[in-house]
């Protein structure tokens, strides 16, 4: 533990299990108290007990992330559990993978609301809770960084047969990102993206069987899928002052999947 985000409060959404899971325990390592997002709210309250019993100090939350109304409930959360915050992390996701002729309407829509939606949502949550502290302490000179980290993913930036619906969303994420960056910075609000590729409950059915995985695996440099615990210590370190003077960017934390 090196305590990097001591007395902050951080927001991950999707933190039930996978990479949103790791990356509330590694925020709780280093001494932020999280608000651990989850629509499956047993996994959420599971992961609150583990970072508890460990000496962190966590809160369930169990909005399904997609709407304004539950973007601003999680907010909410971490103001009323914890009274400010300081980081939102932008995880929660699903797939509906189809090819574009036999998927319908609810499979792009749901998609979509979950992806681009929802992170807009949860962005916009917090801008509107920070952007009035961000110009009270500009005029007292003491302002302080606060950090937005977005998910986004290869598929998005490379696109991705049968993922239509994944990789508008999560090119869509990077926009957001880019967006909100230039319009924040003089707030000192960083906005990032992380692009990660590991094996999660939604990866691990593609290389269920090894001669068909092959081929994509084969697409990685370093020819394997990363853990979620190697993704991350990337999050920490943009949640963290270490990346004050970084905004806007995408970082591919994949194995060298794109490249």
């Amino acid at each position: 533990m090196t305590n990097r985000l001591e007395g902050k409060v951080c927001i991950v959404t999707g933190a039930g299990g996978g990479i949103g899971l790791a990356i509330a325990r590694a925020f709780a390592a280093e001494g932020a108290k999280v608000v651990v997002n989850d629509m499956n709210r047993e996994a959420a309250e599971a992961a609150v007990e583990e970072i508890d019993a460990s000496g962190g100090q966590a809160v369930a939350n169990p909005e399904s992330i997609g709407t304004v109304e539950a973007a601003d409930g999680v907010v909410k959360s971490a103001l009323d559990s914890f009274g400010r915050l300081d980081v939102l992390v932008n995880n929660a996701g699903l797939l509906r993978d189809k090819m574009t002729h036999m998927m319908t309407e609810e499979d792009f829509d749901l998609v979509i609301k979950v992806h681009l939606k929802g992170t807009w949502a949860c962005g916009r949550a917090a801008l509107q809770h920070w952007r009035p502290l961000a110009k009270k302490e500009a005029e007292t000179g003491a302002p302080s960084h606060r950090k937005i980290i977005n998910v986004t993913s290869a598929s998005g930036l490379l696109g991705a047969v049968g993922q239509a619906n994944y990789a508008a969303a999560k090119m869509g994420i990077v926009g957001l990102t880019k967006t909100w960056a230039k319009e924040t910075g003089r707030l000192n609000i960083n906005v990032n993206a992380i692009a990660p590729a590991a094996l999660t409950a939604m990866t691990e059915p593609l290389v269920e069987d090894p001669e068909a995985a092959k081929p994509r695996l084969a697409r990685f440099a370093l020819g394997r899928y990363g853990q979620p615990e190697e993704i991350a210590p990337s999050f920490v370190f943009l949640a963290s002052q270490d990346s004050d003077y970084i905004t806007g960017q995408v970082l591919c934390v994949d194995g060298g999947l794109v490249i």
